[in-house]
């Protein structure tokens, strides 16, 4: 794997001089925002792993390692880092209508949209964190209601767009403890109106498939987090009752067995 000496170099001791990691990799690793660029004099510069470095490291260890299609799809699905195509505008999908024409064209599809669109009021509107749980928002409906809703993935066009948005809406995340750390950080300063959505039975659901390995994996860059919101610090208590977090891709899947 091209470059895979470097990033084990940077893994193991989280920190590089600049002058000893090849520029092209520098440039890729900044342009998916894991790493750090810090000064240290007027000659010496400095390359910092961010806590993203070491998450998207350890999925691809999980990738390169599956040896079996189950394994993989699993490494895959637990990856924090999607990357979608570089476009600037609104990938969306749902069973509303946009100027009287229905989004829902094709299943298990998106539309992109290069201009945000003019929504009815009634309209519920949902982030979603995942590229899948866009494409598959028929599974999830459910959950929110089945008619007149639209997903939106989180991007950002999708956080310009919800600075002025006036529909209901929620933003619907992973259980865990980036999820809320996302939520946090890039909804909350634009939106404070849309909420955090919680299914009621969350605390069993996380009990019954949480993943304890991507809850070790996550703890030490989030064990301090303490939200105001008492909905959110009560599931950050769920959370690390378990020590398990659940992926909203469980809502995909659960929907396809029953």
């Amino acid at each position: 794997m091209k470059y895979l000496k470097s990033l084990l170099k940077l893994y193991e001791h989280k920190e590089l001089n600049y002058s000893t990691l090849p520029s092209g990799l520098i440039k890729e690793l900044l342009d998916e925002n894991l790493i750090a660029i810090k000064r240290i004099d007027t000659k010496r510069k400095k390359v910092i792993a961010k806590e993203e470095f070491f998450l998207a490291y350890a999925n691809i260890q999980a990738i390169s390692n599956a040896t079996t299609r189950s394994e993989l799809v699993t490494a895959k699905s637990s990856s924090k880092q999607k990357h979608i195509a570089p476009q600037d505008g609104l990938f969306i999908a749902g069973n509303a209508l946009i100027d009287e024409k229905s989004i829902n064209a094709f299943e298990q599809s998106a539309l992109f949209l290069k201009n945000p669109p003019t929504l009815y009021s009634s309209t519920l509107v949902i982030i979603v964190e995942n590229f899948e749980n866009l494409i598959y928002f028929q599974n999830q409906c459910h959950l929110f209601r089945e008619e007149d809703i639209v997903f939106i993935y989180r991007n950002k066009a999708a956080l310009r767009f919800i600075t002025t948005l006036q529909n209901k809406a929620y933003y619907f995340g992973d259980y865990d403890l980036f999820g809320i750390k996302i939520y946090l950080q890039e909804i909350v300063p634009r939106n404070s109106n849309i909420p955090f959505f919680i299914p009621q039975n969350i605390e069993e659901l996380i009990k019954t498939y949480g993943n304890s390995k991507l809850y070790q994996k996550q703890y030490e860059f989030t064990k301090n987090l303490n939200p105001p919101h008492q909905v959110l610090q009560k599931l950050i208590s769920i959370i690390h009752k378990y020590q398990k977090t659940l992926e909203q891709e469980f809502f995909i899947l659960k929907n396809r067995r029953s």
